[in-house]
């Protein structure tokens, strides 16, 4: 009896086991989800490519009639060819068939006409508006089929055309700076929303529709991690897979920490940038004299770690970009001699003094970005010994008003045609409604070369006109360029497939070929 009952027990026991360990190799064998988790450094408030292009986010569900390839030059997504008229006026679309909507609804011409048609309406009100103002109209020749007419040969145009499409069909109706669509976005992307969270944590998983080249990841997070020192820190313990690095930060990584870091080339600028609405910044002498007072080589040395270089103006790193931007190498006996041409002495405290006025004003910088919170506070010491009282200000990026400040460290830069972040910049008509030109700089032979440059077809007159674009505001400064960084991102060493080319502004582009991407 009680052996029976023992070999029952046994028998119970082996079975129970047996089970276990079938659970526990089927749990094995099932596939995982691939989930990168990307470590922003602010929130995502709307996704909606009409309204700004400058987010990681957009591409991924969105996409354009063009794409930049490795080398950052034109290709096609959407729009699978295109024929250009001999005069440069009229572009001919012609759309891929296989497109879809992740609600299922195909991509067709109507789609595209109505994206270019709300970023010109003055209703929508989107501060990317002049960046397509030459587009005299948009016409929908036959399901698949677009014509564009311009007013003027607009070289830029195909570049820009990698603004994400919207659908037509899910937004005709629609306020489009309000609409539920900005937090529940429908796109045509590699991939679409699966949830959006309070914390404003978005996960993307993969469109299964999508047309291009099928992702390898399952899944994309954004989460907002604002915090550097916070990122690092979940690079370690593999809560986040990607991130951008702090150049500080770097001596800290050893080599057994589970990420690699990628110094990135960019053409990603930081500068000080002037509000003209203030008397103070408006002799261009005063200007000069602080681009002379500033020694920018101990700015890379001290704060990028040399993970960088000197910046003398705005299209450095562009095919356009000239050489003789260096007349602003660190020049303390004509900083004083400027300043004093333009009627600046030192008072008693050693502040110059002006009319009973003093030279003081506030450099503002985002408190989230420690690299542009060092600026000012390496730029202010700098300018102290010249009796400049430039007092530091870090402040929450968005309490900022960047049209208001008084002065702001700004970031900019483009890796695509040289018309990107210079036109909407430094032209006159981009300022005020939410538009680029916040410190309302005004220079007319700067709107006469700019219109020039992105309306001449050929390409080395062109890089002339940008070339004395470049002289005219070495003489006539509207900010005060300092350095242009390498995007150092770290990045899961479980992670692979990415392929670095030169980003832009912010180190935006580095989930451009993520459909390559891999996670073991």
């Amino acid at each position: 009896m009680n052996k029976r009952i023992n070999f029952c027990f046994l028998v119970a026991v082996l079975l129970t086991l047996s089970a276990c360990n079938q659970e526990s190799s089927t749990s094995t064998d099932s596939p995982t989800t691939k989930q990168l988790v990307y470590g922003m450094n602010s929130e995502i408030e709307k996704v909606n490519p009409v309204l700004d292009e400058s987010q990681e986010i957009d591409t991924l569900l969105f996409r354009g009639l063009t794409k930049p390839d490795a080398e950052n030059q034109v290709t096609s997504d959407l729009a699978k060819s295109w024929e250009i008229s001999d005069d440069q006026l009229i572009y001919t679309f012609i759309l891929r068939e296989d497109a879809t909507w992740q609600d299922g609804e195909l991509v067709t011409a109507e789609d595209v006409k109505f994206t270019f048609d709300q970023i010109q309406s003055p209703e929508t009100n989107t501060p990317i508006a002049g960046e397509f103002n030459e587009i005299a109209s948009v016409e929908v020749t036959g399901e698949y089929e677009i014509k564009m007419t311009l007013h003027r040969p607009f070289p830029p145009l195909l570049d820009k055309l990698k603004i994400g499409i919207v659908p037509e069909h899910l937004l005709s109706n629609e306020d489009l700076n309000t609409t539920n669509f900005n937090q529940n976005p429908v796109g045509n992307g590699p991939f679409k929303l699966k949830k959006w969270e309070a914390d404003h944590t978005i996960t993307l998983e993969r469109n299964e529709e999508y047309y291009g080249i099928a992702p390898k990841l399952d899944e994309v997070v954004f989460k907002a991690v604002p915090d550097a020192n916070t990122r690092i820190l979940q690079l370690k313990t593999g809560e986040i897979d990607l991130a951008l690095v702090e150049p500080n930060q770097l001596a800290g990584i050893n080599e057994n920490d589970p990420y690699s870091v990628y110094e990135v080339p960019t053409a990603d600028y930081r500068a000080v940038m002037y509000n003209f609405n203030l008397p103070l910044f408006q002799d261009r002498r005063v200007r000069q004299a602080m681009n002379y007072a500033v020694n920018r080589d101990e700015l890379v040395k001290g704060i990028l770690a040399e993970k960088g270089e000197a910046a003398y103006g705005p299209l450095q790193k562009s095919w356009a970009g000239t050489s003789n931007g260096e007349e602003y190498t660190y020049n303390p006996q004509k900083a004083r001699q400027l300043l004093a041409e333009a009627g600046w002495v030192k008072g008693t405290d050693g502040t110059l003094m002006k009319e009973g006025k003093r030279f003081e004003f506030e450099l503002v910088s985002p408190i989230q970005d420690t690299v542009r919170v060092a600026l000012a506070n390496v730029v202010s010491e700098q300018l102290k010994p010249f009796g400049i009282v430039a007092n530091p200000k870090p402040i929450d990026q968005n309490a900022i008003n960047y049209e208001a400040e008084e002065a702001l460290i700004i970031g900019w830069g483009s890796e695509f045609d040289p018309d990107d972040h210079t036109y909407r910049l430094f032209h006159s008509s981009e300022i005020g409604d939410g538009q680029y030109n916040f410190g309302s700089y005004q220079n007319e032979k700067v709107d006469e070369l700019l219109l020039k440059a992105r309306t001449t077809t050929n390409t080395d007159e062109r890089k002339a006109y940008y070339q004395q674009f470049q002289e005219e505001i070495t003489n006539d400064p509207p900010y005060n360029f300092l350095v242009y960084l390498e995007a150092l991102y770290g990045v899961n060493e479980d992670v692979s497939g990415i392929s670095t080319r030169t980003l832009g502004h912010h180190g935006f582009g580095v989930l451009w070929n993520i459909e390559e991407w891999d996670k073991e």
